[in-house]
């Protein structure tokens, strides 16, 4: 690697690591940022976790804990796993370079750092980006494996436990796997390729042995929380039978369409180029081109069928296509690129950068005051109530004893998370109770004016808003301003409470 290579890889990694670490505890928690801190701060403070597939894998709370135990417990502290993941993933390329060519393998890492979808969610406290570090690992170590030999193979092992122990779309990504690989064998001839696998196996069956020993002991171990749960270590059977109920019921449902205009408002960089590279290469694609292209495609048509229907779940369809797109820049910004080209290309990255820049630092959380919106913005708590929590947490320091709050309902989540050492009373508040802020639901508001009585305002907030999203009058001119200014094209909405606080507190 030459001087220069070095240069580029070192100011890529250095930018993408300020890019997820900036302000990253600016934004208002997430209601499930909020649950996973949580539960991290338990298991630090408790010892306590057992595993449920609703919160997902036990990783992150194990890393999330030791973390807080060092820097503190904060919402910021929380974001800095799937930071470092991000961070990390941007890096990834770099032990594929030879496999892929020194230019395809910056303009991957490239991508990976100003994707809109993998920043924003690199600032995010859930697993969907350290899931996406572990799945490129995993598939970087077997492009090794032609050049490294065995070694590598039983780091896929952890790897692959590593996404197992995160989230249960371990269950979902080995299927798109299974399915590429099918693919590339109709490409190769199928009895061919079965015969050259089992050559594959056999050769190195100790380093597959070990890597199966790897991955059973890592997800038993972490899964049964060092084997004082052991009824948990069937947790496949678990995990797979709760999110089959939820696929069924949709409990989070939407279109099966719903992901396709987020794809092409947000990641139409990655996703276009990817494809123009594909149709470039056709019958010429190597392996691992077809492998990813066949992943990547699988992944958008398996998740529009799948009940759930979340925007953080486009992190797993966006990853395949990474190195295909990292192909086609670096072809096109190569001496044989053409002009037109490469003004279509930077257009495309500017774009890119915008919309990363708009959903991560300028509109990174919704309110009902506020007519900018991103669809990559998941139902998330307002930034009145993360001014209500700063208020909250002053009085607590003003404040040498006594309660500071009361809080009724839906305002509980995030305020228990962002009050976790405030003295706060949990439930509507008593007879002869007069903290300075008490939190309550609309529909509580004339019986806690009438408990509390004259000494108090009382003002209505959005605690947590989204984007109301109706296609019917949509227009070009609308979805042109909505790219350049984020001004929504329909409402926001929202789930209000009310704040009471005492006068002259």
């Amino acid at each position: 690697m030459s001087r220069r290579e070095r240069l580029a890889w070192a100011a890529l990694i250095a930018a993408a690591l300020a890019l997820r670490l900036v302000a990253l505890g600016a934004k208002p928690p997430h209601h499930d940022e909020a649950i996973h801190c949580d539960f991290a701060y338990t298991l630090l403070t408790q010892g306590t976790y057992h595993y449920d597939p609703t919160y997902h894998g036990p990783l992150i709370y194990y890393v999330l804990a030791p973390l807080f135990a060092l820097l503190g417990a904060s919402t910021a502290v929380g974001r800095l796993y799937p930071a470092l993941a991000g961070t990390a993933l941007v890096a990834v390329p770099l032990l594929v370079r030879r496999r892929l060519g020194a230019g395809p393998a910056w303009w991957s890492g490239f991508l990976l750092a100003i994707s809109p979808i993998f920043l924003y969610y690199s600032r995010f406290a859930r697993e969907d980006v350290p899931v996406a570090l572990f799945t490129a690992l995993a598939v970087a170590l077997f492009a090794r494996v032609r050049r490294k030999g065995w070694r590598p193979i039983p780091w896929i092992g952890a790897a692959a436990a590593g996404h197992a122990v995160m989230k249960e779309t371990f269950y979902v990504t080995l299927p798109l796997m299974g399915l590429a690989a099918y693919a590339v064998a109709l490409r190769d001839g199928v009895w061919a390729s079965i015969r050259r696998g089992f050559a594959w196996i056999d050769r190195y069956r100790i380093a597959i042995g070990t890597a199966i020993l790897w991955f059973v002991a890592i997800t038993i171990t972490l899964f049964t929380v060092f084997f004082t749960h052991p009824e948990d270590w069937a947790f496949p059977v678990k995990a797979i039978t709760y999110w089959y109920k939820q696929h069924e019921i949709q409990r989070v449902g939407g279109p099966w369409w719903y992901y396709l205009p987020r794809l092409a408002l947000y990641e139409f960089l990655i996703i276009g180029a990817a494809l123009v590279w594909a149709v470039r290469r056709r019958r010429r694609m190597k392996r691992l081109e077809l492998f990813c292209l066949a992943w990547g495609l699988g992944a958008i048509g398996l998740y529009a069928y799948l009940g759930e229907k979340t925007p953080w779940l486009i992190v797993h369809q966006v990853l395949p296509f990474v190195p295909l797109a990292g192909a086609q820049l670096a072809r096109t910004f190569s001496p044989s690129g053409r002009w037109w080209s490469r003004a279509l290309a930077a257009a495309a990255i500017a774009g890119t950068a915008w919309s990363a820049l708009a959903s991560s630092f300028l509109y990174p959380a919704l309110s009902t005051a506020n007519p900018h919106g991103e669809l990559i913005v998941y139902v998330q708590t307002t930034p009145e109530e993360q001014a209500l929590a700063n208020e909250g947490l002053a009085l607590a320091r003003s404040q040498k004893e006594g309660m500071v709050a009361a809080v009724d309902g839906e305002g509980s989540w995030p305020l228990s998370w962002q009050w976790k050492k405030v003295p706060v009373w949990w439930g509507a508040p008593q007879a002869g109770m007069h903290p300075p802020i008490v939190v309550c639901d609309p529909d509580k508001e004339a019986a806690t004016q009438a408990l509390l009585g004259p000494g108090y305002t009382v003002r209505r907030i959005p605690l947590r808003a989204w984007w109301v999203e109706d296609y019917a009058g949509l227009t070009p001119a609308k979805l042109i301003r909505w790219f350049f200014t984020r001004r929504t094209w329909s409402p926001i909405g929202a789930t209000d409470i009310d704040v009471f606080e005492a006068k002259g507190k």
